[in-house]
């Protein structure tokens, strides 16, 4: 008991004292493994904090900072930042065994030739002596016959033989260091074939090449990904022929579902790790305005007249379309507001959600862009999913209607789908069934577009990997962005890049701020995907590629959910006597 009351001391006190204690900063000082209890304990210690020193603007900054879910990605943070942590031991780790394996085979083989140097040196001394017994013999026989001239000849030659015996003793050592030389050229490349790696020639290139592979964990070989050691196509493949598979997961279709609220069995039979790195491939685009557009908005949440700050702002803010978009984001909440708060009605209608609200807002964010793109709004039939369902379908048989989406862009002047948004039920209603099923039709119709882009122009692996479409998600008044792109063959990643909650009332406009920046980078990343269409498209058309860069390998079919056969009506007379 006392310990607890110490640790829950130490973090109100680290919330008192500390210059930054930020949710990141509190879940690394005070080690957490469950998410909840982090999120829970910090909410609970930031209130007692308060209580303490209710005046303090770093507390009060930090409560409306967490009121407002501006702390969401801490938690990601926290756990990419231990995942690192671990992922450093291991590599020092597996540096330490690569470097006391190398020194051993190093030294052994150094002891090895020194032991021969050694008998070599022995050798050579024995005939040095044998060599100097046989000129005194020689000198002493002839003592008599040789002047002193001579003498100083004899001299001369037992010099020479010194000399020679040198040179043959310095080529000896010479060769040794040679052959040293070419062992450490014999170690380098054993190391060389587990890591992968060019020809090695000295430790320090060794050191980098082991931290280089010991942090390497994701690998393109050919056409396959490589993940921690796990070849994801094969592991999908796997997956799917163990057992029968509910066609309400993703990975059903080929679709790596990461998104935060993933139930995907696939997901979890994978290893955490392989996940964490999976996520780490996708970068999360970051919303931004800049200064002037968050003081107008900052202005407008603090003033107390709403109507009279929009009208009177008007001409100040058609400056731009992004400008032109934030006047009427508040010019159509101020309204909603005047109208009784009718956005924060309960038994508010999806269609009347759509009509009042959202498509009026999509349409003046998209201000200026119809030359380029064309949006279709209410229950629109997908095309490229018509396409799709009707495939392999004999000329007798009867054809299907697409899925019937709620927003479709398209391209122009050639109306090819791009993306989809959905609306999830009424906004003030919680629908998780009607919000999962608008989940997996987006992802589904987004593959059913990729592969009718690939099917139409054909193309290259390399640009399809490099392509991404986007979609748009709304349920209980929050707006969620997905991607789907196809970074290796047969293998679509689906992914949630941005999120944020939407105002409904007078009490929440402080939400406008963080919802105006991802309106407004979303649309830029449509616009950048319908740039990088246009490109795909451009060299597909003009550049045929070999048989093994064909995107057509890249993509799989979307075998859909078998539609429910309705049930036969029974006859009456069959029901009277039954």
């Amino acid at each position: 008991m006392t310990h607890r009351k110490t640790r829950r001391d130490e973090q109100r006190s680290y919330l008192l004292n500390h210059l930054d204690p930020r949710p990141l900063n509190f879940f690394l000082r005070f080690k957490y493994r469950s998410s909840s209890k982090a999120h829970h304990e910090y909410g609970l210690r930031l209130n007692q904090a308060l209580q303490e020193a209710p005046d303090s603007k770093k507390l009060l900054s930090l409560r409306r900072k967490w009121d407002n879910d501006e702390y969401r990605e801490d938690w990601a943070c926290y756990e990419d930042l231990i995942e690192d942590r671990k992922t450093n031991r291991k590599v020092k780790k597996r540096k330490r065994e690569a470097h006391i394996s190398f020194h051993k085979q190093l030294d052994d083989e150094l002891d090895r030739k020194s032991r021969q140097t050694g008998n070599t040196t022995s050798d050579n001394d024995r005939k040095l002596v044998n060599n100097d017994d046989t000129s005194q013999t020689e000198s002493t026989s002839s003592d008599n016959d040789y002047d002193d001239d001579n003498e100083g000849n004899n001299l001369d030659d037992d010099s020479n033989i010194s000399l020679a015996a040198q040179t043959q003793t310095e080529n000896t050592t010479i060769n040794n260091y040679d052959d040293n030389k070419q062992f450490v050229s014999l170690v380098a490349p054993r190391i060389e074939i587990v890591l992968g790696k060019d020809t090695i020639g000295n430790e320090e290139k060794i050191n980098d090449a082991l931290e280089m592979s010991a942090k390497e964990t994701i690998r393109n070989d050919g056409n396959k990904w490589i993940l921690c050691g796990i070849d994801l196509q094969e592991e999908l493949t796997r997956w799917k022929q163990v057992k029968v598979r509910p066609r309400t997961d993703l990975a059903f279709y080929d679709i790596v579902d990461i998104t935060p609220d993933s139930n995907s069995d696939f997901i979890r039979s994978l290893p955490d790790n392989a996940v964490h790195k999976i996520k780490q491939l996708i970068p999360s685009p970051t919303p931004n305005t800049n200064n002037e557009m968050k003081d107008y908005i900052i202005e407008f949440i603090k003033t107390k007249e709403f109507r009279k700050f929009v009208d009177g702002s008007y001409l100040k803010m058609r400056v731009n379309n992004n400008t032109k978009f934030i006047w009427d984001y508040l010019n159509i909440i101020v309204e909603s507001i005047e109208r009784d708060n009718d956005l924060t009605n309960y038994n508010l209608s999806e269609f009347e959600y759509r009509k009042i609200f959202f498509t009026p807002l999509i349409r003046s964010l998209f201000r200026g862009t119809h030359q380029e793109m064309n949006i279709c709004f209410g229950e629109k039939c997908l095309f490229a999913s018509l396409e799709d369902r009707n495939r392999g379908k004999d000329d007798e048989e009867g054809r299907n209607a697409g899925h019937k989406i709620d927003i479709i862009w398209s391209m122009k002047p050639i109306d090819l789908e791009f993306s989809v948004g959905e609306i999830s039920g009424p906004p003030n209603k919680l629908y998780h069934s009607h919000f999962f099923n608008d989940k997996l039709k987006i992802a589904k119709n987004l593959k059913v577009i990729i592969n009718r882009i690939v099917k139409k122009y054909g193309g290259a692996n390399m640009n399809l990997s490099l392509l991404k479409l986007y979609g748009l998600h709304v349920h209980y008044n929050e707006i969620i962005v997905y991607e789907m792109s196809i970074p290796f063959r047969g293998l679509y990643v689906f992914c949630e890049v941005l999120r944020s909650k939407l105002p409904t009332n007078a009490v929440e406009v402080g939400l406008i701020k963080p919802s105006v920046p991802t309106f407004i980078k979303f649309k830029e990343l449509l616009e950048k995907s319908l740039t990088d269409l246009k490109i795909y498209i451009q060299d597909a058309c003009t550049r045929t590629p070999d048989n093994n860069e064909n995107a057509r390998l890249f993509v799989t079919q979307t075998d859909l959910t078998p539609e429910k056969k309705k049930a036969q009506p029974v006859d009456a007379k069959k029901r009277k006597w039954s």
